[in-house]
């Protein structure tokens, strides 16, 4: 199997492990902030929307996909306090990031070993592809569906 195509299936698996998450949510619970959290699930979901779809667009040169509107609520520093209009619906955000997935393959797929418009550096670790970035925007997804994860269980912890 091709580099290309590596990433492209972990894209694939890594995001239907996310829809798997965000369909087993209630609405109900989307909006709670448990104690020790800054942020809900429904804000988590959303995040996640924000940061692939500024990847594409800041590093890839692709336009944004997403509404200003999604970058005034999921963005980062971003609060659900502090939100002035209504969020998307979790069905909407469930539709959003299948689109999204479709749209990076399609977008993005044939372009992974070129070099971004600007390196992606964290930790002084320097990314300079396509790639290289869009491989660790997957381990910031994970790690928001294991946010989403425990505050998902510490509001289920709470019901008792």
């Amino acid at each position: 199997m091709m580099m290309n195509d590596m990433v492209l299936r972990q894209v694939e698996v890594v995001r239907a492990i996310t829809l798997q998450k965000v369909e087993s949510i209630r609405e109900d619970e989307a909006d709670i902030m448990p104690k020790g959290f800054n942020n809900t699930i429904r804000w988590n979901i959303g995040h996640i929307l924000i940061v692939q779809d500024q990847l594409a667009s800041n590093f890839a040169g692709l336009p944004q996909q997403l509404s200003p509107e999604f970058v005034a609520l999921f963005g980062n520093r971003t609060k659900p306090s502090e939100w002035q209009i209504e969020p998307p619906t979790l069905q909407t955000l469930s539709h959003e990031l299948k689109r999204q997935t479709a749209y990076i393959k399609e977008a993005l797929g044939n372009c992974l070993q070129e070099k971004a418009i600007k390196p992606f550096i964290r930790l002084g670790f320097k990314m300079e592809t396509i790639g290289e970035i869009l491989t660790f925007s997957l381990h910031h997804e994970g790690m928001h569906v294991g946010v989403i994860s425990a505050i998902q269980r510490a509001i289920e912890g709470s019901d008792n």
